[in-house]
């Protein structure tokens, strides 16, 4: 008898210890597999799938504070959050240029992500409303990684700002460029995906004296006085990623 309870004694122990140890394991962060993609949810989250029409369709929730993912080829970027109430930051994640906003004031706004070349062709936005814990969640943005991630990119903070994340190349070229070129055929212009991408650099981006009198209707000249104070770096990398790509 005495050894019975000595053996249950020990059991209820191991079972004691093995919740103990479950309950810490559920308070901490944890690696979870999303298919298209890995990230480290914060404490007490859980990932949800959605029924997606053409895109990967899904979220994370607590129970309390949810974000919803789109993942696929026509996945919108972070336009919709553009307002005066929210700040933005591009930052790189695991080799991956991304955009991030959160609103002004904590819990009173959009908390989102935007990746335009997430893998392959696809798109990823992640997007809630109203966040409390923001910034598990932001850490949490900054575990995402795709298969061909490079996890020794990152950029050690996000520097967040007034100015608002800037579209993707095909809205871009839309924007500014559509009204003189085609993407695959000439017009007032050349094709845009026959542009050499460091004249377009020198042509938007380089500020110094132009040797050559440049007396032609689209010079030179035009380019960097119409698109040079409105276009910047990223913004020419978008263009030429979109000029170089098959769609």
């Amino acid at each position: 008898m005495t050894y019975c309870l000595n053996h249950m004694k020990q059991i209820v122990l191991i079972l004691l210890i093995v919740i103990s140890l479950f309950s810490c394991n559920s308070n901490e962060k944890r690696s979870k597999d999303f298919g298209a993609f890995e990230m480290m949810l914060p404490p007490g989250y859980k990932k949800f799938k959605l029924q997606g029409i053409d895109s990967y369709v899904g979220g994370i929730t607590n129970g309390k504070d949810s974000l919803i993912f789109d993942y696929g080829w026509y996945s919108g970027d972070l336009s919709s959050a553009a307002t005066n109430q929210q700040l933005f930051a591009i930052d790189t994640i695991n080799g991956k240029l991304a955009e991030i906003t959160r609103p002004k004031i904590k819990g009173k706004g959009f908390t989102g992500l935007y990746i335009d070349k997430a893998y392959k062709d696809n798109k990823i936005t992640f997007i809630g409303f109203n966040i409390e814990d923001e910034e598990s969640i932001l850490e949490a943005f900054k575990s995402i990684r795709f298969p061909d991630s490079d996890t020794t990119i990152n950029s050690i903070k996000f520097d967040f700002s007034i100015t608002a994340a800037p579209s993707s190349g095909r809205k871009l070229f839309h924007i500014h460029c559509a009204a003189c070129h085609f993407k695959d055929r000439n017009m007032t212009g050349p094709a845009f995906s026959s542009i050499e991408e460091s004249k377009f650099y020198s042509w938007i981006l380089d500020t110094t004296a132009i040797i050559q009198p440049d007396s032609t209707r689209y010079s030179i000249k035009y380019h960097r006085e119409t698109f040079g104070k409105t276009l910047n770096e990223i913004d020419v990398q978008r263009l030429m990623e979109y000029s170089n790509s098959d769609r």
